[in-house]
Order: structure tokens, then C-alpha cells, then sequence
């Protein structure tokens, strides 16, 4: 078998795929001399941060399909690096990614009942520090969008921020607004009908009267309004999931929601070119980048998804092999 290609020369492999228009129109070569500003949620800017391209060289046999397209995405990480540190991306990461997106599981609880209190917010674990850290000296920059409720939970120095280069602080927020509106806070009522089912589940209304009339003053039941309760008790005794694992798995997929719509929104909110994520096409869950909202999301708000791979051929055909770093 022959040794592996140098890293960038396996780009010529990556393929595009035919529904985004950027990706599209990507195939015909474009002579601007200007870098793309792209937004990464979670997964994909852990892997840029980080992509470990030493590993290419590791495990090549047997050679299966699988295989080699991990090989295929380690050199896409490595080579996307590359154009956000030679200044041909301008790369941002939604706030809401660094709020639940960056805690383990059974933090996740404790930070939902956090919310209101001035309870400690929980740890991020170090592996999840370190990323950050990478993300931070690789380019990256942090896109202000703090709706979630518990904010971002780490400490972020002024140089860190994305700056507003299309729209005002003011425009930029309205923009947000506009993106959030329409879709009724979908992934933030089913974190809610969750708990309300696992409070009802607990029995939690008839232990807690004392909260009655503030259920009532907010037009909602009583374990409506202590939802984040049944949540809580779910997470010490689970009554509707077969193990707590169970729970917290399901828990993950709810707030993972949550936080994608933030981070769409954050991208609409500063008009960047291109959302990269794999979340995409995916229907096991209700994320706001699933094919079940892509006609509002691409069609009305022009929100263009892309994966790791589109996004290192879209790079490739315009930028090449970035060698001297462009000044912002």
C-alpha cells in the first residue's frame, strides 16, 4: 500500500455536496482575495481546535471505507486550522456553545436548576478548558448571543469577541430577534413539556403547594411551573427512564436543541457567510438544522449549513494552500 499523500493534497479527495448554494457555486473558481467569515458550533470547532493531524499517519490497515473518510475529515480539521490562522476564515463560536454545549451530563442538571439562583454554575471539565484555549489561540472568536439563560460560563477576555463588522450591537441584536421569533421557542417548550411530564411522573404538585398561586399568576399549571423539579427529581430517581443514563441522554438531545437555535440565530444575528455543523439533514432530533426546518432557515433566512467537507472544498477552491497570513 502506498504511504499516505502530504495533508493538503488529500483536499483534492473532499467532495462537495449539492445543496448548499455557497457549496455550489464554490465549484467555479473565484479570484476575490477576501476571507469568509463562517460560524462552527460545538462539535466542528472542537476538532479544528484540536485536530490532531499526527494521528494521519496512524492505523491505515485495514484500509476500509470508514477509515479512510476519517482520514478524509482529520485533514479537513487540519486544513480549515490552517485558513482561520493565515486569516482566510474569520471564524466565530455562538455563546450559547460554551453554556450547556461545554459541561458534562449530570452538570447539565445542576446548571438548569441554577437558573434564577445564585447557586455556584458548575465546573467545565479541563479537556473542555484546553479546547477552548486551542479554539482561542487558533482564531476563533466568540459571537455575543447570550438568551440562554445561564449565559456563557466561561470568563472571556475583550480580545476574544467577535467583533460587529456588518451590523451594530443594536441592529445585531434586533436581527436575532427576527431569526427567533418564528419558530416559537420550540426547543425551550420541549425542555419544559419534559420536565412538566417528569413532575407529574414525581408527583411533585401535591409536595409543593406553597407554589400555587405563583402558578397561577403565570397562567400555568403547577408542575408547569416546576418543571425544572422534575427534572431534578428525574436525575435522583428516575421513574419514566429505564436508567439514569437513559435520562441524561435525552436530557442532552433537549438542551442540544436549545443551544442550536441560539447558535443559528447568532449566526443570522451577524450575518456571516456560512454555518458549519453535522448536524444537518439529521431528523433524531428537533435541532433547528434538521431537514424539517431547512425551507425557514435556508430559504427564508438564507442561513447556508455546510459540513466540515464542503467547507474545506469551498476553502480549497478559493484559497488554495494559504501560505502568508492575510492582516485583518
Amino acid at each position: 500500500m502506498p504511504p499516505p499523500r502530504a495533508p493538503f493534497s488529500a483536499l483534492h479527495d473532499i467532495k462537495l455536496r449539492r445543496t448548499p448554494t455557497l457549496a455550489r457555486n464554490a465549484r467555479k473558481p473565484l479570484l476575490m482575495k477576501t476571507p469568509i467569515s463562517v460560524t462552527f458550533d460545538t462539535n466542528t470547532y472542537s476538532t479544528i481546535a484540536n485536530p490532531q493531524i499526527g494521528k494521519l499517519l496512524e492505523k491505515w490497515r485495514p484500509l476500509s471505507r470508514d477509515r479512510l473518510l476519517s482520514k478524509k475529515h482529520r485533514v479537513a480539521w487540519w486544513y480549515i486550522q490552517r485558513c482561520i490562522r493565515k486569516g482566510r476564515i474569520r471564524a466565530g463560536i455562538p455563546e450559547a456553545t460554551f453554556a450547556a454545549e461545554s459541561l458534562q451530563n449530570t452538570d447539565r442538571v445542576d446548571l438548569l436548576l441554577a437558573v434564577g439562583k445564585k447557586a455556584p454554575r458548575p465546573d467545565i471539565p479541563p479537556i473542555r478548558q484546553d479546547i477552548i484555549r486551542l479554539a482561542l489561540a487558533t482564531g476563533f472568536r466568540v459571537m455575543h448571543g447570550p438568551r440562554i439563560g445561564y449565559g456563557a460560563l466561561p470568563d472571556f477576555d475583550q480580545g476574544d469577541w467577535a467583533v460587529d463588522e456588518l451590523y451594530a450591537i443594536g441592529e445585531r441584536q434586533d436581527r436575532m430577534s427576527a431569526f427567533i421569533r418564528p419558530f416559537n421557542e420550540y426547543p425551550l417548550r420541549a425542555l419544559q413539556d419534559f420536565g412538566t411530564q417528569l413532575s407529574q411522573a414525581h408527583g411533585l404538585a401535591a409536595l409543593n403547594q406553597r407554589y400555587a398561586q405563583a402558578a397561577a399568576l403565570n397562567n400555568i399549571t403547577l408542575d408547569r411551573y416546576l418543571w425544572r423539579n422534575g427534572i431534578g427529581a428525574e436525575a435522583v430517581v428516575p421513574r419514566i427512564h429505564a436508567t439514569r443514563d437513559a435520562f441524561l441522554k435525552a436530557l442532552r438531545k433537549l438542551m442540544a436543541d436549545w443551544a442550536d437555535l441560539d447558535i443559528a440565530a447568532t449566526h443570522y444575528a451577524y450575518g456571516y457567510d456560512l454555518l458549519c455543523t453535522e448536524d444537518q439533514g439529521k431528523l433524531v432530533s428537533n435541532s433547528i438544522f434538521g431537514g424539517q426546518h431547512a425551507t425557514d432557515v435556508q430559504g427564508v433566512f438564507n442561513v447556508q449549513p455546510v459540513t466540515v467537507m464542503d467547507l474545506a472544498a469551498i476553502c480549497w477552491k478559493r484559497f488554495g494552500f494559504p501560505v502568508r497570513r492575510w492582516q485583518s
